[in-house]
């Protein structure tokens, strides 16, 4: 059955690579054609953002932008063709639906997946865009609840108050201004108090605001997540993924907000290699169980010092499980492509 893909996300270079492995690196002869054709300076050339950024630019590099995106297609067709062809590919959709197995036999199967692709609904999950909505959280409800209260000669004051003062600082030559910045505080703090009592707005702590700022840039730096559960019913089974921002085919996750929303209504479909598949009892071995026999006292110092600092390494494990690290039955995959898929009967 034929499909019409709009690409929302595509790792050119793990595609390149796995395309390389499967079919000898058919389409990788036409990418460097259109490389040198377009003399596009990228180490891929394919950075679309690039391209996409030029004013006034060319109908060759229209014309090559085009053809890059139709080369995208092309390939990822090829790999999933070729994939299903050597039974590496599952459709978990398919596998579940027409598989005639229960859920629970269902998930006893899927360590044994490598590739798979899956439908279902989604969401995104950006946390450089939850920090900067946090950070601004409280101006945005300043800015939306006084607009009701313009008449209110207490808001009246209190916002000449503020911008009196904000003027005297910007405009001062005081090299320590600390006595202002308090006043301007405690006069702030006072607004929002009446602006909470008159109008019901509530503003988070400054403090909670920068604490969770660092907790997220200590163990989530810049991530963009995706996230997708395949049935509608065992909606605890969900497909995690991390997301390269530079493999976003529109070139911005603001361009994927507008078009999908960050919980899209549509359903859309990924395609990736599973890297994590908890189990209901964890099978691993413990790396770190190698000390067990052992007393403190009865390792040399060297090994005691190892013991205690991979002991710190294991500890933060239970501050990762917070951000997107699978727990059971959910799985992640390292994703090739995200995309809405149509099927042409």
């Amino acid at each position: 059955m034929n499909t019409i893909k709009d690409l929302i996300y595509f790792d050119f270079d793990k595609a390149k690579s796995l395309n390389s492995q499967l079919n000898g690196g058919i389409i990788s002869e036409l990418t460097r054609a259109m490389e040198e054709e377009g003399a596009v300076s990228s180490e891929i050339g394919f950075d679309i953002k690039v391209l996409k950024g030029k004013v006034g630019a060319t109908d060759k590099e229209k014309t090559l932008r085009t053809e890059k995106i139709e080369l995208y297609h092309e390939l990822l067709n090829e790999i999933e063709k070729s994939l299903f062809e050597k039974k590496i590919l599952t459709d978990l959709n398919e596998n579940f639906e027409n598989g005639g197995a229960s859920f629970n036999d269902f998930l006893k199967m899927v360590p044994n997946f490598t590739y798979i692709k899956s439908t279902g609904w989604s969401s995104f999950e950006d946390f450089e865009r939850f920090k900067r909505i946090m950070n601004n959280f409280n101006e945005i409800q300043r800015l939306i609840f006084t607009s009701a209260l313009d008449n209110n000669p207490e808001i009246i004051q209190f916002k000449e108050q503020i911008n009196d003062l904000r003027k005297e600082i910007r405009t001062s030559t005081k090299a320590n201004k600390t006595a202002e910045l308090k006043k301007l505080s405690a006069i702030e703090k006072n607004f929002d108090k009446t602006i909470e009592k008159e109008a019901g707005a509530v503003f988070l702590d400054e403090t909670f605001i920068d604490r969770v700022e660092t907790f997220l840039n200590t163990f989530s730096p810049n991530r963009l997540n995706f996230r997708l559960a395949p049935f509608d019913v065992f909606n605890d089974f969900q497909i995690l993924a991390n997301l390269k921002s530079k493999y976003l085919v529109d070139g911005d996750f603001e361009n994927v907000i507008f078009t999908y929303g960050s919980r899209p209504n549509i359903k859309l479909s990924v395609f990736g290699i599973i890297t994590s598949c908890p189990q209901k009892e964890d099978i691993r071995v413990n790396l770190n169980d190698e000390y067990l026999g052992y007393e403190d006292d009865e390792l040399q110092e060297e090994a005691a010092f190892e013991k205690a600092f991979r002991g710190v390494f294991s500890s933060f494990e239970g501050f990762e499980k917070f951000f997107f690290v699978p727990t059971y039955p959910k799985i992640s995959v390292s994703p090739i492509a995200i995309y809405r898929e149509m099927k042409i009967e």
